[in-house]
């Protein structure tokens, strides 16, 4: 009986995918013991200056979910993790959000090419998508990434900045805009050299307010030993 449980969860997929314990009470990513942590973390909400709200602190369960929506080939986990954080109903970051100047315009940070293709979605993406359906805005993809640049990871703050530094350009359509609010979406915010890199194509006379969401707020001390970390829990 053991052995065809243990099948049966390979095939139908009922381990819970933080913790790796078999439920046949998924939601359908997590057991309750875990979907619960999930929903105490939601309420940790980070800002980590004026112009930026970040959905969840990095944890031992967030890291693991947001590294199996990027490297796991489990787009869904976008929507299911915007649905169960603080920008939804009554959460700090959606209040924060409804004091914006309406409407609310989010701006996936861009992929290269390759990058796509090697993992055939943005992850940016389908969490800005899900941001606009709580929120009631739009995803408009007013950036395109220049050039292709190596993994933030294991970088310093300077070495990010330079990194990243002229790898996006604006590419606005025709007719922009003229009263909203620009969010600016990635999932991870460590330094903020990504998002920051971005904010600045938009130039210094772009009309609109410009703010950042990310998904996750990750100390940059604590980067490299989380990168870490999911490789030995992923790919060992």
């Amino acid at each position: 009986m053991g052995v065809l449980r243990t099948v049966a969860n390979f095939v139908f997929g009922m381990e819970c995918l933080a913790c790796g314990n078999s439920s046949e009470r998924l939601d359908p990513w997590l057991c309750p013991a875990c979907a619960a942590e999930l929903l105490r973390e939601s309420c940790s909400s980070k800002f980590p200056n004026d112009d930026t709200f970040c959905l969840f602190p990095m944890r031992p369960l967030t890291r693991k979910l947001v590294h199996a929506l990027k490297y796991r080939n489990i787009p869904g986990l976008a929507s299911y993790l915007v649905q169960h954080s603080s920008a939804v109903k009554h959460g700090v970051v959606a209040q924060e959000l409804s004091m914006l100047a309406q409407p609310l315009y989010f701006v996936p940070v861009p992929l290269h090419r390759a990058r796509y293709r090697e993992r055939g979605y943005n992850q940016a993406e389908l969490l800005a998508a899900a941001l606009a359906t709580a929120t009631g805005g739009k995803v408009c993809r007013f950036l395109k990434r220049k050039t292709f640049v190596v993994s933030q990871t294991k970088l310093s703050k300077e070495e990010r900045e330079l990194n990243v530094a002229g790898a996006f350009v604006a590419d606005f359509p025709r007719e922009m805009p003229t009263r909203g609010s620009v969010v600016v979406v990635d999932d991870v915010f460590t330094t903020g050299a990504t998002t920051s890199a971005c904010m600045a194509a938009f130039g210094p006379n772009f009309p609109l307010p410009l703010k950042v969401c990310t998904l996750i707020y990750d100390e940059p001390a604590t980067a490299v030993a989380d990168f870490a970390a999911d490789c030995r829990a992923f790919y060992k």
